[in-house]
């Protein structure tokens, strides 16, 4: 179900600073992230992720990668193995660190070894698959929290780092793991349900792209998995934007306990503020209304909005856009627009909401910090 797996890394040589190769993952990256990626480096990531160009730019994100795999600016290294992704930051709560093993994760219908937490959008989906068809490579990892109790004892780093990287003031640090922890580690993994934390489209592309091609190294994607409690990663919100609409209260007390609010943080499991350019209210949706929610619903504002709310405001979720930026959703109600702020899902609820089969609606939540493209990649002709 896990496996080791042939990485291909950034020669030294060629890319003296990996920090300046590597990219956020491909749904956090901005226009203008993409311009500062591009010109930091010659061999940054994101050409490979975000080609630019017509029809043609998958084409030349697969040309790109095989021109850097033929001039050893890529190299795969010659055994199989985990690598330990270490990432570490200082917050207001002092030095954060966080750690996860990254490794083939063997694709299997969702729903069984390996469960979602969040619904999937087509768009997405589409535009993964024409890169993953073009380059056929694994360029930034998944996240996946594993149910292991045990997992966490394995993930302490040995031997001097491979690769260290700064970017977005998180210390990312590549780590070579020992032949002889590979098979306690598979084992750990393999013994256990995983949780899709962060890459539900990648996942489902690239079960797509396995399903007609039979046995081969495509059967599995590059994942980090780290322990389901105690993995060092925050849990961010995934707010919802509307253009052109405002708050409107005339049906809200229907169902929600409304308030006017001005810390503009909706912190409760479940609460939503609505800001328009006039005002900003906090809503509790009343307990009667949320008992006809399932309970790992109960304590997401996602579904809570989408189930609840958008009924009263004749909002539809198709329309949203969105953002883990607090302050892009608040220029969005500035703007004339609505801007829907939710709370945080805990990792109780992320869990349960797996464990029975339940999705949350899309872009619930935002794990945090991320490990970055390019560190590692995995190159199915090497892997």
């Amino acid at each position: 179900m896990f496996e080791p797996f042939r990485g291909t890394l950034f020669d030294p040589n060629v890319v003296a600073d990996p920090g300046a190769a590597t990219s956020p993952p491909y749904d956090v990256i901005d226009e203008e992230e993409q311009e500062l990626l591009r010109r930091a480096s010659p061999y940054n990531v994101v050409r490979l992720l975000l080609p630019e160009g017509g029809e043609e730019r998958y084409q030349r994100a697969g040309a790109q990668l095989r021109s850097w795999l033929e001039g050893g600016v890529l190299r795969a290294d010659r055994d199989r193995r985990f690598y330990l992704y270490q990432m570490r930051w200082i917050d207001h709560a002092g030095e954060r660190v966080a750690r996860g093993i990254i490794g083939a994760l063997r694709l299997t219908e969702l729903g069984d070894r390996v469960l979602p937490h969040e619904e999937t959008m087509a768009g997405p989906r589409a535009d993964r698959r024409a890169v993953l068809d073009a380059t056929q490579a694994s360029i930034d990892p998944i996240i996946a929290l594993s149910a292991s109790r045990e997992l966490s004892t394995l993930l302490l780093p040995a031997g001097p780092p491979r690769v260290v990287a700064h970017a977005d003031r998180v210390e990312h640090t590549l780590f070579d793991i020992p032949a002889s922890a590979s098979d306690p580690i598979g084992a750990q993994v393999s013994a256990h349900t995983v949780s899709i934390a962060d890459g539900h489209h990648r996942y489902t592309t690239a079960l797509a792209h396995a399903a007609p091609r039979g046995a081969g190294p495509w059967d599995s994607i590059m994942a980090m998995v780290a322990p389901a409690e105690g993995s060092g990663l925050e849990v961010a919100p995934y707010h919802r934007m509307f253009p052109g609409r405002v708050i409107d209260e005339d049906r809200l007390d229907e169902t929600f306990v409304v308030e006017d609010d001005d810390t503009l943080v909706p912190t409760e499991p479940g609460t939503i503020v609505l800001v328009d350019r006039s005002r900003a209210v906090l809503l509790r949706a009343d307990p009667t209304a949320l008992d006809r929610l399932p309970e790992p619903w109960r304590e997401a504002s996602s579904a809570v909005a989408r189930e609840l709310l958008y009924p009263l405001l004749g909002l539809d979720e198709r329309h949203a856009s969105y953002t883990p930026n607090r302050d892009a959703a608040l220029r969005t109600a500035g703007e004339g627009g609505l801007a829907v702020l939710v709370a945080p899902v805990t990792e109780g609820a992320i869990a349960a909401a797996s464990e029975t089969g339940l999705r949350f609606p899309q872009k619930t939540t935002f794990f945090t910090p991320k490990p970055r493209a390019g560190l590692v990649l995995r190159v199915f002709a090497t892997a």
